[in-house]
């Protein structure tokens, strides 16, 4: 909506016809139902979804100071986990990090829309 309409303005929605039409069509109608005042259902990050994505966005924030790998992980593990010596070169949580910090980058990259894009859609 562009500006605050006249509370007895009608709305409308223009929805491209594209691959992304069913998720714009439940988007339009769950805005449709708060609209109504009706309760909406939520579509939120599981609690394990939303834990990674932060890790993930840390991961990239540590990444941006310069911080080693293993710094990374003592930041994201705490330093009781993470093993100092040979031991860090194979250890589980350096290849944890590396793929957090991979997976980071690809969001930074552009991944971040896969995100936008996820949710219910209405099938046609």
């Amino acid at each position: 909506m562009i500006g605050d309409p006249p509370p007895d303005a009608p709305l409308g929605v223009l929805v491209p016809l594209d691959a992304l039409t069913p998720k714009r069509l439940a988007a339009a109608l769950q805005f449709w139902t708060a609209l109504r005042g009706r309760p909406t259902r939520e579509r939120a990050l599981s609690r394990n979804r939303r834990r990674v994505l932060i890790n993930r966005l840390r991961a990239l924030d540590g990444d941006a100071e310069g911080a080693s790998i293993r710094d990374l992980a003592v930041g994201l593990f705490g330093p009781a986990r993470v093993p100092r010596g040979a031991a860090w070169k194979s250890h589980d949580l350096r290849s944890r990090t590396l793929r957090l910090l991979s997976a980071a980058r690809a969001l930074r990259d552009g991944g971040y829309r896969d995100l936008l894009t996820a949710g219910g859609s209405i099938r046609l």
